[in-house]
């Protein structure tokens, strides 16, 4: 059997100069928390967003919640309108600092919302304060319906870039668009650093407002940031070896409680980890920039991988629209028992993904818990229940997309 783990997730954006880097960085303790590559990462994310004031968080949900808190305390409205088929942590965050989600359903044919469906929505509910549009798996909303619709609404836009960071509608960068936008450097996300989340704010006066606000937090233990960095070490040995070994070593691994999960079993109930909602330590900003020197060839890549996947017949789900230039983070497609298709590939050490596999994922049950009820968005749960989706990473080769295939036509 391969070795070799094919998957959407495991560190997928980690190359071998990447890991090289958190050798060094670990031997350099004076630079895990506050370094001059802070404001070099805010520097370079400026030329994507020049309008933009950025702020760096250790995770994208962080960010979103303390923005949230600080931005909610404004206004007398505390409606926060977000699309179902997404994480749970979206509404997580909404619900933490004060607010009230308000799910909008994604379009039949669509991986987002459409203009119709957001006006189901504001009709019944004018006094919606934010909205937030997702992008998902990399492909834009339809900006130039949903903007004009949002014009005389009265409520502030943020983009969520964390499967689109780079992409672009109308020639213009994702994020350039709304008031605020949101970037996530998780490991499986467009571009990683471990943990890590941007906060951009295209308003400069409520930028000099949120500035004394952000002041106010400190940076993540050293434990938390060497645990974080060893594991990632120690990932980046078991993707090469996933033998009976390796597997069986990382459940020693997360037994011991030695790994950190991208999603922890806490924050599944509700509650927000201590590390989430403080500033981003210098050592994931240094692999950040690392990995931003080649979020052009990451994007390149995934073209070229999911060229191979449409070529050889299996299309992706989802109207796009001319307007857009986008790449897919992971490429989606359905199939009437995902679930069987994604464990019958395993054998081989194939990891496909099932974003998303409810409404709110990875949450399978008690989604009342973040003010979603089954029936809400007919649309998402449906396709939920259909979707998985293929690697287009960086770590995935040309072969590697092939051997998906041949598998996936067999097996159908």
């Amino acid at each position: 059997m391969n070795k070799k783990l094919i998957s959407t997730d495991f560190f997928p954006n980690f190359e071998d100069d990447d890991y090289l880097l958190i050798k060094k960085i670990l031997k350099n303790k004076n630079s895990w928390q506050e370094g001059r590559e802070l404001e070099i990462l805010e520097y370079e994310l400026k030329k994507f967003f020049p309008k933009g004031e950025i702020f760096l968080f250790t995770t994208e949900r962080g960010a979103l919640e303390y923005f949230l808190k600080f931005y909610l305390k404004k206004t007398k409205h505390k409606k926060v309108a977000t699309q179902a088929f997404t994480c749970f942590v979206i509404p997580k965050s909404i619900i933490n600092a004060g607010g009230i989600p308000i799910y909008i359903d994604i379009s039949e044919g669509y991986l987002n919302f459409t203009q119709k469906e957001l006006e189901k929505v504001f009709k019944n509910n004018q006094d919606i304060s934010v909205i937030i549009l997702q992008n998902t798996f990399g492909v834009p909303n339809d900006l130039n319906k949903i903007l004009g619709f949002l014009k005389d609404k009265n409520c502030l836009i943020i983009e969520n870039l964390a499967h689109s960071f780079g992409a672009k509608f109308n020639s213009y960068y994702l994020g350039n668009f709304g008031d605020i936008a949101l970037i996530s450097f998780g490991r499986s996300k467009v571009i990683s650093s471990i943990f890590g989340g941007v906060l951009i704010i295209n308003d400069k006066q409520l930028a000099e407002e949120f500035k004394n606000y952000y002041k106010e937090l400190d940076y993540p233990s050293k434990s938390f940031i060497i645990k974080c960095l060893i594991y990632a070490l120690n990932m980046g040995h078991l993707r090469n070896n996933f033998t009976i070994y390796g597997k069986y070593l990382m459940y020693l691994i997360r037994k011991l409680n030695l790994a950190v999960l991208e999603i922890s079993t806490k924050e599944k109930n509700g509650l927000t980890e201590n590390y989430s909602i403080k500033k981003l330590p210098n050592s994931f900003a240094i692999i950040a920039l690392n990995q931003l020197k080649k979020i052009f060839k990451f994007s390149d890549h995934r073209k070229k991988i999911s060229k191979i996947y449409i070529k050889e017949g299996l299309i992706p789900y989802g109207e796009v629209y001319n307007e857009a230039e986008y790449y897919y983070l992971r490429l989606p497609l359905t199939n009437v028992k995902p679930q069987k298709l994604i464990d019958s590939l395993k054998k081989y050490n194939i990891y496909l993904g099932n974003w998303y596999n409810s409404a709110l994922a990875p949450l399978t049950r008690r989604l009342d818990r973040f003010g979603y009820y089954y029936g809400m968005c007919p649309n998402a749960e449906k396709l939920a229940l259909s979707i998985y989706n293929l690697p287009t990473n960086i770590l995935t080769t040309p072969d590697d997309a092939y051997l998906i295939v041949e598998l996936i036509k067999k097996w159908n």
